[in-house]
């Protein structure tokens, strides 16, 4: 049986102590940052934006290094980061987009958020190039299709925005159906059309049909199999974060938390200039472990087992994007010597190159020695950086959970604990940018202790929605720093 994620994210901020408004956004690109909350706890600037200058070797964008460039013979756990850098300006031109718009029309939604969603639709579907592909699915007590796929040219895009200016609120919230019939609009998207998208905009949780985030969550992966992935935008205050995590990390998508449905438009814009920044589709990241070695899993991210090692759905990325993954193995036996660990491997389709399947390999090596001051002498700042951002966010996520829960004071000692982490990786690094990035980071997490305290101090009526403020908005940055 294959260790849990959190299981592994848990081993992975063990091995620190001896020895990552947000999810997925550009660098310049797009201005601001994703998600709809105004600041965000762990980083100032999204994960995704290329946090430190890097070199790509050979032109290749994905890298690899362990947690130290040496290990202790014998047997043992290792850690080492897995990164994606796409270079500015690789981006040909627009990508052929399949999209698909999910609107929760169920009473919750009636007044500004209904109007709001309109707007965001009402813009996205203005945003959309000729030749793009559309449909609009609205969920309530049901899933129903108001709009199938078309080809968007003049006549069509009047036809959708027809459409969209009928959309009311009322009912239940049918998520799953919702979603079902969302995803069965994209089956048949033709091969040109390399970048599958489905946004889904709802403002509460499931109440008909299977609402546990674990089946809405494989309803996410089934659509990453087609190459589909899930934006889901929460709105307001009521929505179940644990069922849209469950939708990114399962879609290799992304998350946006909106405390005002205002904000709607906005995040749609940037989502579309995300799209529209497109460098490659149906990315895929290999991973094939050398003779001795065992792949155990990667932090929140899907994984694919396979005979070699693993295989972990990326989807689109853009021209600036940085993802990050911390990969956990167990080495055995390893003598004295240059250790050959595992080929990493990027699999994507070329836009500028009529979709072409490529590949781009790196292979990653460690020096095994029997002396434990080199291995402490020789750790990798981008590794160490990853394992303390990752603890950090694990921390931040259990603090969201405790805020949840009303119980604020251990909230702020898990995010004393993040906080703790943070400020020791950067006293040990020497890399100015990840030095910068983890105060940055750090930074972040003491204003959020302090809007915990204001939150406590709260009168008791308005405490419960203070507190329900807060632990969104550190699960909107623990996601982000998972790259979501």
């Amino acid at each position: 049986m294959r260790p849990s994620v959190l299981g592994l994210l848990l081993a992975s901020a063990s091995l620190v102590g001896c020895a990552n408004q947000q999810a997925a956004s550009p660098t310049s690109a797009v201005p601001g940052t994703p998600n709809g909350t105004a600041t965000a706890p762990l980083e100032t600037q999204p994960q995704l934006a290329v946090a430190r200058p890097v070199e790509n070797p050979n032109g290749r964008w994905v890298s690899a290094a362990t947690s130290s460039d040496f290990m202790l013979a014998g047997s043992s756990q290792q850690s080492f980061g897995v990164f994606i850098d796409v270079p500015e300006g690789a981006k040909q031109g627009h990508v052929p987009t399949s999209l698909t718009l999910a609107v929760d029309t169920s009473g919750s939604m009636r007044g500004d958020k209904i109007i709001h969603a309109r707007d965001a639709a009402h813009r996205l579907v203005q945003s959309l190039h000729d030749g793009d592909r559309l449909s609009i699915v609205t969920f309530a007590d049901r899933g129903r299709v108001r709009m199938s796929p078309i080809i968007i040219d003049g006549s069509s895009r009047r036809t959708a925005l027809a459409v969209i200016e009928e959309l009311s609120a009322d009912g239940g919230t049918a998520m799953f159906e919702g979603l079902k019939v969302a995803e069965s609009q994209m089956w048949s998207t033709p091969d040109t059309h390399l970048v599958r998208r489905l946004v889904v905009i709802s403002d509460g949780k499931a109440t008909e049909g299977p609402t546990s985030p674990e089946e809405l969550g494989r309803v996410a992966e089934v659509g990453l199999s087609k190459g589909i992935q899930v934006t889901s935008v929460g709105v307001g205050l009521d929505y179940d974060e644990t069922t849209l995590n469950a939708l990114a990390i399962r879609s290799s998508g992304r998350l946006y938390h909106v405390e005002h449905s205002e904000q709607l438009p906005g995040i749609v814009e940037r989502e579309v200039a995300l799209l529209e920044s497109t460098a490659a589709a149906d990315v895929k990241v290999e991973l094939v472990a050398a003779p001795g070695v065992q792949l155990l899993g990667t932090d929140t991210a899907q994984v694919q087992w396979t005979t070699e090692g693993m295989i972990i759905p990326v989807g689109a990325v853009f021209e600036g994007q940085q993802r990050e993954l911390l990969v956990q193995a167990r080495v055995d036996n390893a003598v004295e010597g240059t250790k050959v660990l595992a080929s990493v491997r990027l699999h994507f389709r070329d836009p500028g190159e009529d979709g072409l399947q490529r590949v781009q390999e790196t292979i990653l090596r460690a020096t095994v020695t029997n002396d434990a001051s080199l291995v402490a002498a020789h750790t990798d700042s981008r590794t160490q950086t990853l394992i303390a951002m990752r603890e950090a966010s694990l921390f931040a996520q259990q603090a969201s959970a405790q805020a949840n829960l009303g119980d604020l004071d251990r909230a702020d000692r898990e995010l004393a604990r993040a906080e703790k982490t943070l400020q020791a990786q950067a006293a040990r690094t020497h890399n100015e940018a990840d030095k910068a990035r983890v105060l940055r980071s750090a930074a972040g997490i003491a204003g959020k202790r302090k809007s915990l305290k204001k939150a406590a101090k709260a009168p008791a009526p308005a405490r419960a929605k203070a507190s329900r403020q807060v632990s969104l908005e550190l699960n909107d940055a623990a996601m982000d720093a998972f790259g979501y």
